[in-house]
């Protein structure tokens, strides 16, 4: 075939240039093909062996005989997979028994300045209005009631007199209000008083002001409502005359919200080994026990509160509990 383009560019001159000019690029083309291959294998070839005198050991950096598990690590020359532990850490953590953080002996005694139980407890009850933020917040966790924070101007605002005569001074309001929330008062009017030392030290004007600023309380009357954990549920700024039992349906559904709240906060908390304890008086708290010895124990709340109680102090539920405990371990 060859042969017979060659006899037709004889016979033919104009396209015997044109058949040996395309001839001479494909023939340059082959050659910087193979130039470019032949550079681009000793480049890379190269920079491997670069990278192997820098870490002979692959990626990784660990050799196949030190590493801790091969399969999870991976076989020589790959990268362990980042945040995967090794399978007998894994296995060990697994077959690891739960942390037990009771200590059932303290001869030392050295919670002995710790708080005792019904000292807690026995806070200022026949207050229905409290003043103190982290009282009330304390309480809150405790009962597992939501925190109700009333902003009112009592002296001069006329609004704060209409929700207090509508929906907050009445009876059927405080039945509710006792079994539901913790009242929380912040009343602008009190930065008139004299500055008496209030709530850790601070002035009771100073505390207004921060109170207010912290919940952003620009008018008075404004309602807020702290599920127990804290967290803020509803603002309610103002109020209008005849609607208090549309204000009233508005704190309840607020109420049962953060109810829903706490139940799954208890859950995690369980968990942790937190529980519900109650005294002879009926009086609850959520701790958890971190030491027992011979009757006297010390327990922590949530917030990292601790304090001291004795087993006999407590009701017969929770020292059922306890001597269940014991017996687990074998103490009697």
């Amino acid at each position: 075939m060859l042969h017979r383009l060659q006899e037709f560019c004889v016979l033919q001159p104009p396209f015997a240039v044109l058949f040996y000019a395309r001839m001479n690029l494909i023939r340059a083309g082959f050659i910087i093909a193979i130039s470019l291959a032949s550079w681009s294998c000793g480049v890379f070839g190269k920079k491997a062996e670069q990278d192997e005198e820098k870490n002979p050991f692959g990626p990784s950096g660990v050799p196949s005989f030190l590493r801790a598990n091969p399969e999870v690590d991976g076989p020589p020359g790959e990268a362990p997979v980042p945040g995967t532990p090794a399978a007998e850490v894994t296995v060990a953590l697994a077959n690891h028994p739960s942390q037990d953080n009771i200590v059932w002996t303290d001869p030392d005694d050295m919670d002995k300045d710790l708080p005792e139980l019904r000292k807690l407890l026995s806070g200022p009850k026949t207050t229905i209005w409290l003043k103190s933020e982290s009282e009330a917040k304390r309480r809150a966790i405790r009962e597992g009631k939501c925190v109700m924070i009333w902003f009112t101007d009592s002296a001069r605002s006329p609004l704060c007199k209409t929700m207090s005569e509508e929906v907050l001074g009445k009876k059927e309001f405080g039945d509710w209000a006792s079994e539901n929330v913790v009242r929380l008062v912040v009343d602008q009017s009190a930065m008139q008083a004299r500055g008496e030392k209030f709530d850790n030290e601070v002035t009771e004007q100073q505390y207004v002001a921060d109170m207010k600023k912290k919940y952003k309380a620009l008018g008075n009357p404004t309602v807020i409502m702290l599920s127990p954990k804290g967290e803020r549920l509803a603002k309610y700024t103002g109020f209008k005359k005849g609607q208090g039992e549309f204000f009233w349906g508005q704190l309840k559904h607020s109420s049962s919200v953060g109810k829903e709240e706490y139940a799954v906060w208890m859950k995690k908390l369980e968990k942790q080994g937190y529980r519900r304890w109650t005294d002879r008086n009926d009086r609850t708290l959520v701790a958890r026990l971190i030491s027992y010895n011979k009757g006297s124990m010390v327990m922590v709340e949530p917030d990292g509160n601790r304090f001291r109680t004795k087993e006999s102090q407590l009701c017969d539920a929770d020292q059922t509990w306890i001597l269940e405990e014991k017996k687990k371990r074998g103490i009697q």
